[in-house]
């Protein structure tokens, strides 16, 4: 079903395609490709040019149409835990969760319409059984449902923090602090439509990250990192704020994240755990994966072998 929504500009000029972006989490590219698809009015009127200005009180209407339905595809799962209606996967690298933000390339919802064809019907549509989220270029455990029931269950449980999520994280400069807290809220940007941040933000939430210095190497500091909340971009947005953004996080660091040659952020999801509805805890891990051990080698890391 479409969703529409409706907006009054409350600036003095900008372009349609920027000022739509900061306030939908949909992709600028996806904004206009929809925009010269006629789904915008101005107005009242169809607009199809992304550079369009719009005014102080202008009426703008964007009519958001549903993701295309995924179908099953052969692509590979590493399943970690499998049972009570529920799956842990050990997300790769460069694997999209779902299609929502229309990007291109495999998805992990593909995948699993696949190898669990009853799971089309669970959760939302267009997402079978996704009750969280990685990052494309985050690898690691992430947990989904092959019941309606455990979909629920998983929704409640994240709620009242029955999850619990541990990552491993490479970042620039020396932490000050072996062992720390980072307590700020994050919304999305004002000035960038890709990034969330600390500052100038549009919507702040409430925002905890729980992090442990593993070992100093060089420049660079080996996190093992805790969230107690789950905002997009979370563990990327708190550790640039602190001015120690990720190795390879070009996006929050700059050409600087990239001096190592990893071409995606060093983050992995490495344990995450769950309580079920008997009260029961399980666990499940996934190996820090080689392109990320490759990185730690070449700082000569004495931690790499236990990762």
């Amino acid at each position: 079903m479409s969703e529409v929504k409706t907006f009054t500009v409350e600036e003095l000029k900008c372009r349609v395609d920027k000022y739509l972006a900061e306030r939908v989490s949909i992709p600028r590219s996806r904004i206009q490709r929809e925009i010269e698809n006629g789904q915008v009015t101005v107005n009242g009127v169809q607009i199809f040019e992304n550079k369009t200005i719009v005014r102080l009180g202008d009426k703008i209407t964007y009519i958001i149409l549903p993701p295309e339905q995924e179908k099953p595809k052969n692509i590979f799962l590493k399943t970690l835990y499998e049972g009570h209606g529920l799956l842990i996967i050990d997300k790769p690298p460069g694997l999209t969760v779902h299609n929502a933000s229309a990007v291109k390339g495999d998805t992990l919802t593909e995948a699993l319409l696949f190898h669990y064809k009853d799971i089309a019907g669970v959760g939302e549509k267009g997402r079978p059984g996704i009750v969280h989220r990685l990052d494309k270029d985050t690898s690691g455990c992430i947990l989904v449902a092959t019941t309606q029931e455990m979909y629920e269950y998983l929704k409640e449980a994240f709620a009242t923090r029955k999850v619990r999520k541990e990552y491993v994280a490479l970042v620039q400069g020396t932490m000050e602090k072996i062992h720390g807290e980072i307590d700020t809220p994050i919304g999305k940007s004002k000035t960038d439509f890709r990034k969330y941040d600390t500052k100038n933000i549009l919507e702040p939430k409430e925002s905890l990250t729980e992090y442990k210095v593993l070992e100093n190497l060089d420049i660079y500091s080996l996190l093992l990192v805790k969230l107690h909340t789950g905002r997009t971009h979370q563990i990327r947005v708190h550790f640039k704020s602190l001015g120690h953004p990720l190795v390879g996080d070009e996006l929050y660091g700059g050409k600087k994240a990239l001096a190592l040659g990893l071409t995606r952020q060093f983050l992995h999801a490495r344990r995450i755990e769950v309580q079920l509805p008997d009260g029961t805890w399980i666990e499940a891990e996934s190996e820090l994966p080689e392109d990320l051990k490759d990185i730690l080698r070449k700082l000569h890391s004495k931690k790499v072998n236990l990762l």
